[in-house]
């Protein structure tokens, strides 16, 4: 604890034991923060002109993230969360293929094809279904958002009739521009009923009643034999034993031990999803990574700033604020051009078969 102090009082706090110059806004480390935020903002712009672009590596990550985000929005509306339904994968991704091949963003396509065309090619069978799209976006939470700020498809989102979703994405070219679709489907699948036994009902078979017979005078009685006496063996004792080997357990089982290493088996996959699901919300967010960064250093040189302007009033040195006004310059100019001009509007459709499509 003392360390931190004093740590934070050299870097902060303007004294005479740093000069009244906190070694935050000196030189030395304005240049180090200026390096690590130019390095960020060149990592952000190849994240979204490179790999988002140029890889297919929207379309192995961001179907993970927006179950996440779906089953969040649900949670938040009291709603169960959904199961992921490699069939419903399927007809969500051949339907953001078609889609990215022939250049169009609506629920039905130039042949006429309705989304209920696709569950049925890859044979999902349904009570309930719906469909959400998407095209244009620089985030995971952009499309989110898009999809619960539009009555029709919040609907499908907080439905809570549908037990599964599947969620495709593809590259293409729509309205004369590279872009992102994104096909999502909900279902509540059809489950068979028991089925009935094909075999017969047996028959059963009448006996018929002996009918007795009565031994006329003249007839000579037949001799019965005497039945032979069936002599059943006396099981031998058993020999003693004349040698006791004690055997040793290999293992020792404890009563409720299976179930304790069963919650903590349960427990750490849970931990590992939720690392993994912050993980690809972060590689899929990287505008909110970046910003939420840009933010960090940012208040960290205003508070830099305020102690070195407060402190010790009648002791100033130009130089160390102009440079710590200089990062905060540097830091807001980086924010405006990635909201501005890297900014895409999410499009949504608005036609309303996005609304709670029932089918039967």
């Amino acid at each position: 604890m003392y360390r931190l102090s004093k740590w934070l009082k050299k870097y902060f706090i303007p004294h005479p034991g740093n000069d009244h110059k906190p070694h935050f806004l000196r030189h030395q480390s304005m240049m180090v923060f200026f390096l690590v935020v130019i390095i960020a903002e060149l990592g952000f712009l190849v994240q979204v002109f490179i790999v988002f672009d140029k890889t297919n590596f929207l379309a192995a990550v961001l179907p993970g993230v927006l179950t996440t985000l779906t089953n969040e929005d649900r949670a938040d509306n009291n709603v169960p969360s959904l199961v992921e339904n490699k069939l419903l994968d399927q007809a969500a991704q051949l339907k953001a293929e078609d889609m990215a091949a022939k250049g169009y963003f609506a629920h039905t396509s130039p042949e006429g094809k309705s989304p209920w065309y696709w569950f049925n090619e890859v044979g999902y069978r349904y009570t309930m279904a719906g469909e959400n799209l998407a095209v244009h976006f620089f985030e995971s939470d952009d499309v989110a958002k898009a999809w619960m700020n539009s009555p029709t498809h919040r609907a499908n989102i907080v439905k809570k009739e549908y037990k599964e979703i599947g969620i495709g994405v593809a590259s293409g070219i729509y309205q004369g521009k590279k872009t992102v679709f994104v096909a999502q489907l909900f279902g509540t699948p059809v489950f068979a009923a028991p089925v009935e036994s094909s075999q017969p009902t047996p028959t059963p078979v009448s006996v018929p009643t002996p009918v007795p017979v009565t031994n006329s005078p003249a007839a000579t009685p037949t001799p019965v034999p005497t039945p032979t006496p069936i002599v059943v063996p006396t099981p031998l004792a058993p020999a003693p034993a004349l040698n006791f080997v004690a055997i040793t357990p290999t293992s020792t089982q404890v009563l409720g031990e299976e179930e304790a290493t069963t919650n903590i088996t349960l427990a750490t996959k849970n931990i590992a999803r939720s690392i993994k699901s912050f993980i690809q919300k972060i590689l899929t967010s990287p505008r909110n990574s970046i910003t939420y960064a840009y933010a960090g250093v940012g208040i960290l040189v205003i508070l830099a700033l305020l102690l070195a302007i407060f402190i010790k009033s009648e002791i100033r040195h130009p130089a160390v604020l102009v440079r710590g006004f200089a990062m905060i310059a540097i830091i807001i100019s980086l924010l405006f051009v990635n909201f501005q001009v890297l900014h895409l509007d999410t499009v949504v459709p608005t036609d309303d078969i996005t609304a709670s499509v029932i089918a039967y």
